[in-house]
């Protein structure tokens, strides 16, 4: 079995910082999960969009990220701890 090679692209970087596509697809995983976890009627997909985007950009702009390439799941992103407590 091949062993997944990791090439680190940007480190120790803000969510604006990460590429458009990268920034989109983490908000939407967000708001795919706060439609799930809440009771029925509470977001419509519009709504957890919104709260996801203010999540990253306001309440969270202060947290860092690692934007990498993975040779098993291409170009990532992940929090800087997270992503150091899986290369540990």
């Amino acid at each position: 079995m091949n062993k997944e090679k990791i090439t680190i692209i940007n480190n120790n970087i803000n969510f604006i910082e990460l590429p458009i596509k990268e920034q989109n697809a983490l908000i939407d995983g967000q708001a795919n999960d706060m439609l799930q976890v809440y009771d029925e009627g509470v977001y419509t997909k519009k709504t957890a969009l919104l709260d996801a985007k203010t999540y990253y950009t306001v309440w969270n702009k202060d947290k860092k990220y690692v934007y990498y390439h993975s040779s098993w799941h291409g170009y990532c992103s992940d929090e800087v701890d997270r992503f150091n407590d899986i290369e540990d």
